[in-house]
């Protein structure tokens, strides 16, 4: 198959798959290893020899054996699969509609939704997954080990609304950190929000976190750091629901503003 008709395209049909009976929550496996109810984040990806290592934000996991979704580098995604044996299909997809301001993760987001797309075939060894290509290229892919909430240090990739997320510029990237201690319900919340540091009172509660008024540096800065900071601040001295999924952290507020945060790799 040619490499070019391999393309993951925004909300088309790809490669269309038989009908496959749902999995439902039943575990699925690979060689032994179950590849089902596992987030898999992806290492690099090797495509004519040349290796490509992978934006920390991507990974792929299979809710069940027709099903699968992620983050491809730098939008999210939810397809139709096929789990049958050593063989793990691809099909029709949608994909989130994030402008990322990162040329290296666009170029990556091409590359990687070219090769996942369609057939491949999956290997396990331990906690590793690799996926090939008809083509005989590569995603090398690693089981996630979770990040707890409290004592990571969580770094801010972008600002939600509603369903809409939006990555930071590159002139906040990496700047914006957020780290949770906590003491029963009780906690503190450090960290960076693009331009100044802060701190606030932390309450963990009922499934939720409430963040107090921050105490802050009185650096001034100009664009989008600012912009970034005027938006955190948004998320303090109100009631956010908060979900950990592997080392992703997203923070919402009642109106459905928030952030995505993720924990960087051991």
């Amino acid at each position: 198959m040619h490499k070019q008709s391999r393309n993951l395209t925004v909300l088309a049909a790809l490669l269309p798959l038989a009908a496959v009976a749902a999995c439902g929550s039943q575990t699925v496996s690979v060689g032994g290893t179950p590849v089902t109810g596992v987030r898999w984040n992806v290492e690099s990806i090797t495509v004519d020899g040349a290796t490509t290592q992978a934006p920390g934000s991507t990974y792929v996991e299979f809710p069940s054996a027709d099903r699968a979704r992620g983050n491809n580098g730098c939008n999210r995604f939810d397809a139709e699969a096929e789990i049958d044996g050593d063989t793990i299909r691809i099909g029709r997809s949608t994909v989130t509609m994030s402008m990322c301001m990162d040329k290296k993760q666009r170029d990556f987001e091409k590359t990687f939704s070219r090769a996942i797309a369609g057939s491949n075939t999956a290997r396990t060894d331990g906690d590793h997954l690799t996926l090939t290509t008809d083509d005989g290229d590569t995603i090398a892919l690693v089981k996630e080990r979770p990040a707890p909430l409290t004592g990571t240090e969580w770094t801010v990739t972008s600002l939600l609304s509603d369903d809409v997320a939006i990555s930071l510029p590159k002139e906040v990237a990496g700047r914006a950190k957020m780290t949770f201690e906590k003491d029963g319900q009780d906690g503190t919340a450090t960290g960076n929000l693009g331009c100044n540091r802060f701190r606030a009172k932390a309450d963990f509660r009922d499934g939720h976190l409430t963040l107090g008024r921050p105490v802050t540096t009185r650096m001034l800065c100009q664009g989008p750091r600012m912009d970034t900071e005027r938006a955190l601040l948004k998320l303090f001295a109100q009631k956010l629901s908060y979900e950990v999924q592997g080392r992703t952290l997203t923070l919402t507020a009642p109106d459905g503003t928030g952030a995505a945060a993720g924990a960087g790799r051991d």
